[in-house]
């Protein structure tokens, strides 16, 4: 590739990371970062989730905004409804500073990007250190040796690192440093036009478990229909927020569009009771976490439901679990609940499956292996199936041998038995697209041990990163 426009900014930050006598190694015992999870904001939920930048300026297009004041625009963003904000930290180029980004943190709650061109230790730790919950890695302004150091040096002090990528290529170097958050610039780097066909293609090629996130070219809430369309989790957006008259209203439009995302690659953790669980299964990685509504040792009441969903919202995909209950029924419990996805063992009334969908809450469908509805049926109009043994929740492993035994069109879950020390076999034999655990992650029934969860999700999101590679 020839010389693009990011080279020139990309070396004036080398120069100054040269210039920068500070020692990073001494400032690594400062406190880590303990704020709310990028990557867990941004996962999951029946949204695409916004992130809204703070920018005052950019190299092409000048001054976007006389006067802006970084705090009172990002409690703008956040009251329209972003879930996360990007301040742009460069000086010389965009006309950001840390100063932006720690005065944003002290107006605002929801996690923080440091948007800059980081190419040193101290850039990481100068993120950390002004309040951020994630720094930006650009693929193609650093090397792999690099891009694996500030990765890992990001998760050792607390952070989330996106990664960002333009093509193919780039996104396997993200994959191979084990990057799960990924934001895939539609903007061509040699033409700087805007490419979302070349965007969907690169975001299709991200393992399962990668929260995908759509960059520049985001002017209007078609574009974030597109990218939803596309698999993309999120959205980052600045100049089009800057420069709106209105900037709650128009992030509020960006930020109702429903999201489309697989329901692949997911890691769920099943038959929470409690809040304290709930939180502690979403900060150890989980994709989604469901409570169960139908009989069972897990039930939780209504109240109870409602405060765990209401602590989840933004962390994870919230999934209401139901076993042989009406339509009527499902519906009564889910009035005043605020749920991303249902799922459902046993009867699905086709009314309530399209009313459900329609609302933007996914719909998962249960099947017991070998049982019932096993051979015949049809799960198309469903988001996912999730494949159990015949007593959900006993914790009984099953023989399903995967799509051999019986394809499916949509993505599949399996569950039974899971725990960190089988999970990888499970997935590898059968192929799951995802994997549900409830008692292999528990101290006691319905009490979760975080210790036992932040280990499943890491065999399982290996486990399903290795199959997506082998698709």
């Amino acid at each position: 590739m020839g010389a693009t426009y990011l080279d020139d900014i990309v070396a004036w930050h080398r120069r100054r990371a040269r210039d920068d006598g500070r020692d990073w190694r001494a400032r690594l015992d400062a406190p880590a970062y303990a704020g709310p999870s990028a990557r867990s904001a941004l996962a999951g939920g029946p949204r695409v989730k916004v992130i809204a930048e703070v920018k005052r300026r950019s190299p092409s297009r000048g001054v976007l905004r006389a006067g802006l004041d970084a705090p009172d625009q990002a409690r703008d963003y956040v009251a329209g409804g972003a879930t996360m904000v990007s301040v742009l930290t460069d000086g010389p180029h965009f006309g950001g500073s840390l100063e932006d980004l720690a005065a944003v943190r002290a107006a605002v709650a929801v996690p923080l990007l440091r948007k800059d061109f980081t190419v040193c230790e101290n850039d990481v730790l100068d993120a950390r250190d002004a309040g951020a919950a994630a720094v930006l890695l650009i693929v193609a302004a650093l090397d792999d040796d690099e891009l694996e150091r500030y990765h890992e040096l990001a998760a050792r002090v607390g952070l989330d690192a996106l990664v960002e990528v333009h093509d193919e290529d780039e996104a396997a170097r993200a994959r191979d440093v084990g990057a799960t958050l990924v934001g895939v610039n539609q903007r061509d780097l040699r033409t700087f036009e805007v490419d979302p066909a070349r965007a969907a293609r690169v975001a299709a090629s991200l393992p399962p478990g990668c929260v995908r996130v759509c960059e520049s070219g985001l002017a209007s809430p078609a574009d974030v229909r597109r990218a939803a369309e596309a698999g993309f989790d999120a959205v980052l957006v600045g100049e089009a927020f800057v420069t709106a008259a209105d900037p709650v209203a128009t992030v509020g439009a960006f930020a109702a569009v429903a999201s489309r995302r697989s329901l692949a690659g997911t890691v769920k953790v099943c038959g929470v009771t409690t809040v304290e669980d709930a939180l502690a299964c979403a900060e150890a990685g989980a994709d989604a976490i469901g409570v169960i509504l139908a009989d069972s040792p897990r039930r939780v009441a209504p109240e109870r439901a409602r405060a765990i969903a209401a602590a989840l919202e933004g962390r994870a995909t919230r999934v209401a679990v139901f076993k042989d209950q009406s339509a009527e029924e499902v519906r009564a419990a889910l009035a005043g609940l605020a749920v991303d996805a249902v799922q459902v063992h046993g009867p699905l009334e086709a009314g309530l499956r399209d009313e459900l969908r329609g609302r933007g809450v996914r719909v998962i469908k249960a099947l017991s292996v070998g049982e019932g509805e096993w051979s015949s049926y049809d799960e198309r109009r469903v988001d996912a199936v999730l494949v159990d043994g015949p007593v959900p929740g006993s914790g009984r492993r099953h023989g399903y041998a995967g799509r051999a035994e019986r394809p499916f069109a949509v993505p599949v879950i399996v569950a039974g038995g899971l725990d960190a020390t089988n999970v990888a076999g499970v997935v590898s034999a059968t192929g799951a697209d995802g994997v549900d655990c409830a008692t292999g992650v528990e101290s006691a029934p319905g009490r979760k041990d975080p210790a036992k969860v932040r280990d499943f999700v890491a065999a399982a999101r290996a486990a399903l990163a290795r199959t997506g590679e082998g698709r």
